[in-house]
């Protein structure tokens, strides 16, 4: 396609070493971005993408394509996201419907919260809502069977795949933290005590049982069957409070829905409890300003301070139950009145998208787990589908922290995600509750057409890069694949030691300063001398992680970008049902 992206050459080299059991075509050989009119799919392991492609090529349309990526995601990216997480699902049909899914995790009926809140193992795990999540939207929208979909996934999980060095680095950082646990023990240390390092193949044959029993009875085994029973039965025995009527009477429901007109283009999100309304509430205050004519700097530095009145938000509107006041207009007017805009400067924005760049240097300057942010970083994957006839479905999984709770069960081989206890202390942890997060499926539209679908990893980041990618394509002109690979900023802030509540600075922020493509010293300077005090973050990977899909609507080409800090890809399918 139009450049050489970071992680192309890297990508190559493993993956053409791997003689793959889970797939039967070769990756494409510039993944991070492609163009097709036959439909897409973008995520963060290139398994994944080729599993949701494999489903379009047959026929199936993009909720075929997402339930296979779904599944194939929580194989080869264990440290993000996992069957026993949670996810968002934001579906728009072909013809202009939306819904939206919560699958987040339940808080038992039987918790009890302790005087000391833990950090992980059996006492932090909810009731999982992945695979409930998946199983609606198979049963409302998919069209190919559940087997056929869930295939590369078993295939993956049964025959192995090849470790990504991304994910070798989380298995060796989350080491200390597992290395104990029984079930992590036998599925994800090689004799029990080492972990996999990059290039060498992880099977898992315990999830694959796992999954084939899923597959083979539309879900109602991981809630009502011999995978319920196991999971009852370990959280009995180690302290957990998941218990077979937990999972029985779990639901995935319909998500809420928020919208905002973003300079003639509709936003489309879920609020709390996902991220959505802080994207809503951030745009609305960045439309009270002329952001077209504003120089790159100034951009950043007024993004910024939208961001932060919309995290900040949460503090007295963490639950976003009037849904009036998240788009409300009065509000955000009302926020931009306090922004400042810093005088024009001439420093000259440039984004060299040929440069040849140092693959190892770029993978060991990567933050492959999270330590750019200490206690704030969060681990989640994103990814988006689209098929020929316009259907897009962008979905985001996560386990919490890395490798969310650190509890595996013998025999069922995924991890559970962290929903009680220090990880979301913040959050309503009451039985029968779901916790927010920031996780945020977002879809664009312009008169009634999809122009976009979009997501990120990354935390309370995830917002800063949905919001930036929006702002860079809608109000800065440039395509997807500008737009994704652009500098991003996020706001700095501290937690009041006396409240436990965040507290922002407007004048202080973070902004990615990383070799390539990265923020230039003359905005660093400008920055200053208007006032703000920026930390710069030279790590890849820092700033979220956003996969996304646009479409050009004369000629109905669709675009997938797969953010360069990562190791995802975007591609096309060979074939599609409007070809069949």
């Amino acid at each position: 396609m139009r450049f050489n992206q970071i992680f192309t050459l890297l990508l190559l080299f493993i993956l053409s070493a791997c003689s793959s059991t889970t797939t039967t075509e070769p990756v494409d050989d510039n993944p991070k971005t492609e163009q097709s009119n036959l439909g897409m799919v973008a995520a963060a392991q290139p398994l994944a993408t080729q599993a949701g492609n494999e489903m379009l090529a047959l026929g199936g349309n993009a909720a075929d394509a997402a339930i296979a990526s779904g599944f194939v995601i929580s194989v080869v990216e264990p440290t993000m996201n996992s069957i026993g997480g949670r996810s968002q699902i934001l579906v728009r049909t072909k013809d202009g419907i939306f819904q939206a899914y919560n699958g987040m995790t339940e808080i038992p009926a039987s918790f009890v919260q302790p005087e000391t809140p833990a950090t992980q193992g059996h006492g932090t795990i909810a009731i999982p809502g992945v695979v409930a999540n998946l199983m609606r939207l198979h049963k409302e929208y998919g069209s190919l069977p559940l087997e056929t979909l869930m295939q590369p996934a078993i295939n993956a999980a049964q025959n192995g795949f090849e470790v990504l060095p991304g994910e070798a680095a989380r298995h060796a950082s989350g080491y200390d933290a597992f290395k104990n646990n029984p079930g992590f023990k036998a599925q994800m240390l090689k004799q029990d005590s080492i972990t996999y390092q990059a290039g060498e193949i992880l099977k898992q044959p315990d999830l694959a049982e796992t999954l084939k029993r899923i597959a083979a009875t539309n879900g109602k085994d991981f809630y009502e069957g011999e995978t319920a029973q196991r999971i009852a039965s370990d959280m009995e025995v180690n302290g957990g409070f998941v218990s077979l009527d937990d999972l029985k009477n779990y639901q995935a429901i319909d998500g809420r829905y928020v919208t905002t007109n973003y300079r003639g283009y509709d936003i489309h999100s879920i609020p709390a409890p996902a991220g959505g309304g802080l994207i809503v509430k951030t745009l609305n205050i960045l439309e009270n300003f002329d952001m077209a004519s504003l120089s790159n700097a100034q951009w950043g530095a007024v993004v910024n301070q939208a961001l932060s009145h919309a995290v900040e938000s949460m503090t007295y509107d963490y639950q976003e139950s009037d849904l009036a006041f998240v788009e409300s207009r009065e509000w955000a007017k009302e926020k931009a009145s306090t922004v400042v805009i810093p005088l024009e400067e001439s420093s000259a924005f440039n984004i060299d998208f040929n440069v040849e760049r140092d693959i190892n240097l770029v993978a060991s300057n990567t933050d492959w787990t999270g330590n750019t942010w200490g206690e704030e970083s969060h681990h989640t994957t994103h990814f988006v589908t689209a098929d020929c006839e316009g259907m897009v479905v962008s979905i985001t999984q996560t386990v919490g922290p890395l490798f969310g709770s650190k509890v595996i069960t013998p025999g069922l081989g995924f991890v559970y995600a962290s929903t009680m206890g220090a990880y979301l202390s913040g959050s309503d942890q009451n039985p029968g509750a779901r916790p927010r997060t920031t996780i945020a499926p977002t879809v664009v539209t312009k008169d009634g057409e999809v122009v976009m679908t979009l997501g990120a990893a990354g935390g309370l980041r995830i917002l800063s890069g949905i919001v930036q990618v929006i702002s860079r394509t809608i109000d800065q002109g440039m395509d997807l694949e500008s737009a994704v690979a652009a500098p991003r900023v996020h706001p700095s802030q501290s937690t009041n030691r006396e409240t436990g509540q965040r507290e922002f600075d407007r004048m202080r922020f973070s902004a990615e300063f990383t070799p390539e493509n990265g923020w230039t010293s003359a905005d660093s300077t400008f920055w200053t001398n208007s006032g703000f005090k920026v930390q710069a973050i030279k790590r890849y990977g820092a700033f979220s992680r956003v996969h996304a899909i646009s479409r050009d609507l004369k000629t109905g080409i669709w675009t997938g970008m797969a953010d360069l800090d990562w190791e995802g890809t975007a591609d096309a399918p060979s074939d599609s049902n409007c070809n069949q």
